[in-house]
């Protein structure tokens, strides 16, 4: 009985033993696996590694080894002058399975859009770079002259200042007109006066203008003042030629009320008015633009210029 109970202790024994040499035996195949994989994979498990921090983030440091590990090795390119082709997708598809570049061999270059010959790098295949990031060219824009500038700006339009001119001070002058009072007895009495106008380029033609238009009652200097001119005369037209001053004037000047004194008085007071002026000497009357006798039925005779003296 206590036989029995013995073999039946070592048979649970051995088999103890045969599970640990069998799982010892898996283990160092699974260690030898590993092992064997990360020979092969090394460069890009280390640099998974590296990447994820791995151990730093289990063992709070990273080993030398992978923390100086500078990626995948460049691959070298062939020495016999044959076409290494790069596969430069990077998917699953290609050989190596694992997305990484891969060098292939062979006697033409597929001409297609994820394959690039070495030859055709410029005799760069030696020294080639894998591991070196992209980098993208900055684009920079061409400099602009200030000419290019100047000329591409629209030109701004000129302010023009409106500047209201300063007005020109008026000159002025004195021209003497001839009117008449009438004294207590009744006689008729000539009288000179004064008028301050704007300076002009025909001062005669003002003057008798002037003198058509009678006394000026605002003032107190003419209220006293008569004119025997009959009223609505116009001046139609004045020139000077030799001294004579040519006075063409409208039919009211042939018809005064006044009868003959009247007619005196106010040829009188256009020729002392005309010839107050240094270049006229006389007047010669005109009715409607032409020479008549006679002013009026009372016959004073006007078929000849008139001066100061025939008064």
């Amino acid at each position: 009985m206590l036989t029995h109970k013995n073999d039946k202790s070592k048979s649970k024994n051995n088999k103890k033993k045969q599970a640990n040499l069998f799982g010892a035996a898996c283990l160092a195949l699974g260690l030898l696996i590993i092992a064997i994989a990360f020979l092969v994979k090394k460069d890009q498990i280390s640099n998974n590694l590296k990447e994820t921090a791995f151990f730093d983030r289990v063992f709070g440091n990273t080993p030398t080894f992978i923390s100086e590990q500078e990626g995948k090795t460049k691959p070298s390119a062939s020495k016999d002058g044959d076409t290494v082709i790069l596969n430069l997708r990077g998917d699953s598809s290609s050989e190596g399975g694992d997305g990484s570049a891969e060098e292939q061999t062979k006697p033409e270059a597929e001409n297609n859009d994820s394959t690039i010959t070495i030859n055709e790098l410029k005799g760069e295949s030696e020294n080639l770079d894998y591991n070196r990031p992209a980098v993208e060219e900055e684009y920079t824009e061409p400099e602009v002259t200030k000419k290019e500038e100047i000329a591409k700006k629209p030109e701004e339009p000129k302010k023009v200042e409106s500047k209201t001119p300063a007005p020109k001070p008026v000159t002025k002058t004195e021209l003497q007109l001839c009117f008449t009072v009438i004294d207590a007895d009744g006689s008729v009495v000539r009288k000179m006066i004064k008028r301050s106008v704007p300076k002009n380029d025909s001062p005669l033609t003002t003057a008798i203008n002037l003198l058509l238009a009678g006394p000026d009652y605002s003032n107190a200097a003419e209220r006293n003042l008569t004119s025997f001119i009959p009223k609505g005369t116009k001046l139609l037209g004045a020139r000077v030629s030799n001294g004579v001053a040519y006075l063409n004037f409208s039919d009211n000047f042939e018809f005064n009320q006044e009868g003959t004194v009247g007619q005196i008085n106010q040829l009188m007071q256009v020729v002392y008015t005309a010839t107050n002026f240094s270049t006229v000497s006389s007047v010669q009357f005109l009715i409607n633009g032409q020479k008549k006798q006679f002013l009026g039925e009372e016959g004073i005779r006007i078929d000849t210029p008139l001066s100061k003296s025939s008064f």
